[in-house]
């Protein structure tokens, strides 16, 4: 089994601005795609922050992500796994509202996950960790401490990292606290960063 990353998509940012789609439109359909069918990938794990205004999308900016993403993704037999990040939370406080779950519910190949939880690919063991809040942060760090999963996937705010350019994040989780994996992969900062442990995309 092969599996694709991706994070912070941000569909619909700038008001569905034409320039922004077009530039999503050109990495989905030169590189994203061509390379999933390439490497003949089956799963996608996406981790967090799939659109980008909490509060609304705008009826354009959701079709266009539909026909341009997740229909292709369908047709293509893919499996999502879909990590729920801040900008998909309608309520700060917990992730039961979110914009993924209700906006992308006729697609069977989608599977949510709005609290900590272990899943297993193919031999691989992941423990899938979404937005960390007031309402499932008990949860969270009792799902971290029970794991056996080698990895971690998440939509974390761990201090320390840049989230822009020459901007460092000076509160959130502390590393430590994900001592015991072998590696710890997320979304939510911008820009990407590695301290041999905890890797941000960007």
């Amino acid at each position: 089994m092969k599996i694709a990353i991706i994070t912070d998509q941000h569909f619909g940012a700038r008001k569905g601005a034409a320039y922004v789609n077009n530039y999503f439109q050109k990495f989905y359909d030169d590189v994203f795609f061509p390379y999933l069918k390439k490497h003949k990938i089956d799963t996608v794990i996406n981790m967090g922050d799939t659109f980008d205004n909490r509060r609304n999308i705008d009826i354009q900016s959701l079709e266009w992500t539909k026909v341009n993403y997740f229909d292709k993704l369908q047709e293509m037999g893919i499996t999502v796994h879909s990590i729920i990040g801040n900008h998909d939370i309608y309520y700060k406080d917990t992730n039961g509202v979110n914009s993924v779950d209700l906006l992308l519910r006729e697609y069977n190949n989608i599977k949510i996950y709005s609290e900590a939880t272990d899943i297993k690919l193919g031999k691989l063991s992941i423990l899938l960790i979404p937005w960390i809040n007031s309402e499932n942060k008990e949860q969270t760090m009792k799902m971290i401490k029970k794991s056996k999963s080698p990895c971690v996937m998440g939509h974390l705010e761990c201090k320390g990292f840049e989230i822009n350019p020459g901007f460092v994040m000076d509160h959130g989780t502390d590393v430590k606290t994900f001592d015991k994996f072998e590696k710890v992969y997320s979304g939510h900062y911008h820009t990407r960063s590695d301290n041999g442990k905890v890797f941000y995309l960007g």
